[in-house]
């Protein structure tokens, strides 16, 4: 692939920054110099102190908003003992600190007065079964604390895996609830290619698109087919994604599919007003850009068709499966098995479709860490169906 759609290594002015905080809560947001990024109860920033930082560093926000790098410290920091637990009551009253002063301490943090450390140092001094617990276990209390106190946060740059994950844990119904292992089986399964042209319905306003634009380079293409006049690909915005990277996406509403272009016979009067000239070159840009539209859309032969439609998939995949090549994928990707069902049963008994498929999507996440090993307590429930196919080239 080129570079064109590669994500910078450093966090760039007006960019879009996914901010993990301590509470493991993330943020998407915009760079824009000369302004304040707020993170809520951990406290706020310069967002010029962010610009020119790379990404994947975690940092410490500072009396005044800027910020310093900051060591990470966790699970890894624990060694095994011959310590137990067993003798350890959980009261409360262990902790000698009073719920005033602990509140007087968080004041004095959030004015920059005191920091996060200096805070868990004292619950840590003054908490009597502190010293009796395990390594293992004195990590987690300090990771507790730290979650509730510290004032840092990381950066990640917003590449799809990471933009999917955070709509999936977000707001997944903005994205059809796709998971970023079903998204990777969706592109695995379809062949996206460097220098592909990728046919695509995404109702999921762009997470879809994104990763097949993320795939496509010079020479390749995105096209894809919308509801209404404009298409809604608000993922589209956070991907940080090159002029050029962008131009390779083409779009035509669903009403336009059978139009037929009339010649452009607006003309302009002599003397013109400036607003009349420009509304005249607006227009006749549009009719230009939808022309072309249409001429490549028509031209068909696409190497992939990619689907994630609100729409009965059965009645999609026979408008557009036409505009496929021979010996090309379908791909469908859909959160319930139902809206498939139909369109799996017409792909099998249709002579036009081979290996015909529909697979469900699961995925277990586990904490890998010394002696520590464990799938992790909550997971997804599932991460949808995807139904899959080679459509056969034509007969002569």
């Amino acid at each position: 692939m080129d570079a064109m759609c590669v994500d910078p290594t450093v966090v760039e002015a007006r960019s879009h920054v996914i901010i993990v905080m301590p509470s493991l809560n993330s943020k998407m947001v915009c760079v824009k110099p000369d302004t304040t990024i707020s993170l809520g109860k951990f406290g706020s920033f310069n967002a010029n102190e962010l610009i020119g930082k790379p990404f994947g560093h975690t940092y410490e926000i500072e009396r005044g908003g800027s910020i310093k790098p900051h060591k990470r410290s966790g699970f890894d920091d624990a060694d095994i003992t011959e310590a137990n637990n067993r003798n350890i009551v959980d009261n409360p009253k262990a902790q000698k600190l009073t719920f005033e002063e602990i509140e007087v301490l968080k004041e004095k943090s959030l004015a920059g007065d005191v920091s996060a450390q200096d805070i868990i140092d004292s619950l840590m001094e003054n908490n009597e079964g502190f010293a009796m617990k395990t390594e293992f276990s004195k990590s987690k209390y300090i990771k507790r604390k730290q979650k509730k106190f510290m004032k840092s946060f990381i950066t990640l740059e917003t590449t799809v895996y990471n933009v999917c994950d955070y709509f999936f844990k977000s707001n997944p119904f903005k994205t059809r609830n796709i998971r970023t292992d079903t998204l990777s089986q969706v592109l695995s399964l379809a062949n996206i290619y460097a220098r592909a042209r990728v046919l695509s319905v995404d109702d999921g306003q762009g997470m879809l698109t994104s990763a097949l634009l993320s795939r496509v380079s010079e020479g390749g293409l995105v096209f894809g087919v919308h509801d209404g006049d404009v298409s809604n690909y608000d993922v589209l915005r956070y991907m940080n994604f090159s002029t050029e990277c962008k131009e390779r996406l083409r779009t035509l509403s669903w009403t336009k599919i059978n139009h037929k272009m009339e010649p452009f016979t607006e003309t302009l009067h002599e003397n013109p007003t400036e607003d009349e000239a420009s509304g005249h070159a607006r227009r006749l840009r549009g009719y230009t850009k939808l022309s072309e539209n249409i001429d490549i859309f028509n031209r068909g032969e696409f190497d992939a068709l990619v689907i994630s439609t609100n729409y009965n998939p059965k009645s999609v995949i026979k408008k557009l499966v036409p505009y496929l090549g021979g010996s090309r994928m379908l791909v469908v990707y859909d959160q319930y098995k139902e809206p498939l069902l139909e369109a799996f049963a017409w792909l099998r008994e249709s002579p036009e479709f081979l290996n015909v498929q529909m697979t469900e999507s699961w995925l277990r996440e586990y904490q890998v860490l010394p002696s520590r090993t464990h799938p992790m307590m909550n997971m997804s429930g599932g991460g949808g169906f995807i139904l899959s196919a080679i459509h056969l080239a034509s007969s002569p």
